[in-house]
């Protein structure tokens, strides 16, 4: 994978190509059909992902809440750190796929790592983290 399969994505589009170049080193490639589920509710969390086509949508105690297109990322609350200090916990939600999907996976570790290194993408993170509703994470 290089850089510029995440130029698309807007968690790492805003970083420049030396540090979406590290980001890239640290991803798989995911490939998912309609009904697989990357994420379970209650499971613990190891990893981050990003949409680079196809649609999922976040569920809740069964309820659908959000949508997922391309673009988007989900799994970031199980990664960032807590109010706890520990730095895995389980997931809130689950995400099931709901058309033929193209992905990215970054271990949470690798992430964290990422994060550590470049304060750009840590600060994109707890944004968003912060919006899904968890407040501050660091």
């Amino acid at each position: 994978m290089d850089d510029s399969d995440l130029e698309s994505i807007p968690l790492f589009a805003d970083l420049s190509p030396e540090d979406r170049a590290r980001v890239a080193g640290a991803a798989r490639p995911q490939h998912w059909e309609t009904g697989h589920m990357p994420l379970r509710e209650g499971e613990f969390a190891f990893d981050l992902y990003a949409i680079k086509r196809g649609a999922a949508e976040v569920r809740q105690r069964g309820q659908r809440i959000a949508a997922l297109g391309a673009g988007d990322f989900f799994g970031e609350l199980g990664i960032t750190r807590p109010d706890t200090g520990r730095w895995s916990r389980r997931r809130t939600a689950s995400v099931v796929v709901t058309a033929p999907t193209e992905a990215i996976a970054i271990d949470g570790g690798a992430m964290r790592n990422l994060c550590d290194e470049i304060p750009k993408l840590r600060d994109a993170l707890q944004a968003a983290a912060e919006a899904h509703g968890r407040g501050p994470t660091a």
